[in-house]
């Protein structure tokens, strides 16, 4: 049974019956244990929905269009939790004191179709892959990262390590699409390893959507003897991701793409907005560059000013690609991870001490303070739990979350 949360205002039917707190039992008749089994059934066009309130039982009937949702939201169910002890894993990787959220280790398969969040499929029962393929949960988000088994044993940490590729085989036998990521972790699963695992993918389209190639992200905290991946290595990966692409790609899906990060660490020029077809990983830094390129406007309003915060990554888009092209009243100003050492350099990870300490050392001229949106959580939380009250309050000035579009960031601080 799942506990009501939330009731959204404007839904079909007798919806304004439910209130928070209520536990939906059944609809139809069917047992609802988890929010994938809600998903599924209800995109029924009639619904009988057995709850309980307290110690009552009820009845909601809601005739409504075919797969339209009704709006309820419900309390987080218990996750799945992550089996793996991966070399790289950023949880590990975590400094200590963060809040708790930080050191769960899931790896659930309903977070993976409903939100896009990748597992490895290493700790599915038969149970659950039939569930998948029953209940048609396509597509799914895969960190296949090796397919030779010597190595996904040493970057899983698990001697019992199951083999991808026969669950694989059986989605594409069913018609269950998915998406694949490979972190690349220098001396592990790269080269020869990297080219096998892409030849095993690539023998499962169309169900293999994509394969997304991604640098490893190591922190201070992270083992002394792993390699980070540099500008060489960058740029060999992404002529090996080209390779891929003619190999294994068509006109309407090249099937590899390389991660935005490596193009930045290599110093090459960020690719057009062909290269990544639709978009499929843009979740996963595959691309999300370029849409953020392809949203600034030709012109700019004269009056935009303010303190605009970056990650390091970041800050190299913008000295050579925004930069040189625009008369820019903004201010930009790079922020150095402390947090989780200076080899972090995305903006999504950047800690609001980190972002105070660095402002303390500028002259914010009364002028607003522009935030990357993704260094916020949906609670508004800095990743140490500051927030942007927290630094309003300390520097008096107004601060602003900005948007994934540059063209709506513009409107809100104008």
């Amino acid at each position: 049974m799942l506990k009501v949360a939330k009731i959204n205002p404007g839904m079909p039917g007798n919806i304004s019956e439910i209130r928070p707190g209520d536990q939906l039992m059944t609809i139809n008749g069917v047992e609802i244990k988890d929010i994938i089994d809600f998903r599924f059934h209800e995109a029924d066009q009639s619904l009988e929905m057995a709850l309980i309130r307290g110690s009552e039982a009820y009845t909601v009937n809601i005739e409504k269009d075919i797969d339209q949702q009704i709006g309820l939201e419900f309390e987080t169910d218990r996750i799945i939790r992550c089996r793996n002890k991966c070399v790289f894993c950023f949880c590990f990787n975590n400094p200590k004191h963060l809040r708790r959220a930080l050191y769960v280790k899931d790896d659930d398969y309903r977070y993976s179709f409903l939100h896009g969040s990748f597992i490895t499929l290493t700790n599915l029962s038969e149970a659950d892959i039939q569930r998948i393929i029953d209940m048609r949960l396509s597509p799914m988000y895969v960190s296949v990262h090796a397919t030779d088994m010597a190595v996904r044993k040493r970057l899983f940490g698990r001697e019992n390590t199951p083999d991808v590729m026969p669950i694989l085989r059986r989605f594409a036998e069913n018609h269950i699409d998915f998406h694949c990521q490979i972190v690349v972790l220098p001396g592990y699963n790269d080269k020869d390893i990297l080219r096998r695992t892409a030849a095993d993918l690539a023998e499962l389209k169309p169900y293999a959507q994509s394969m997304a190639i991604v640098p490893i992200g190591l922190t201070k905290f992270s083992r002394p003897d792993l390699q980070s991946v540099g500008p060489k290595r960058s740029a060999a990966l992404i002529n090996e991701t080209a390779k891929f692409r003619r190999k294994y790609g068509d006109k309407e899906n090249r099937f590899a793409y390389a991660a935005d990060e490596l193009f930045i660490t290599a110093g090459e020029a960020i690719p057009k907005t062909a290269y990544y077809d639709d978009f499929p990983q843009i979740e996963n830094g595959i691309g999300m560059v370029r849409d953020f390129l392809d949203t600034f406007p030709r012109k700019l309003p004269a009056n935009i000013r303010g303190n605009w915060i970056t990650g390091q990554s970041m800050a190299m888009v913008w000295k050579n690609y925004i930069m040189p092209k625009y008369n820019f009243k903004l201010k930009l100003i790079p922020v150095t991870n402390g947090l989780f050492g200076p080899r972090v350099t995305v903006s999504g990870l950047l800690p609001g001490k980190d972002i105070l300490a660095r402002l303390a050392k500028v002259n914010l001229k009364n002028e607003p303070i522009i935030l990357p949106p993704n260094c916020l959580n949906h609670d508004g939380l800095f990743i140490d739990d500051l927030t942007v009250a927290d630094i309003q309050d300390r520097l008096g000035v107004e601060v602003l979350r900005g948007e994934y579009s540059f063209a709506e960031t513009l409107r809100m601080v104008a």
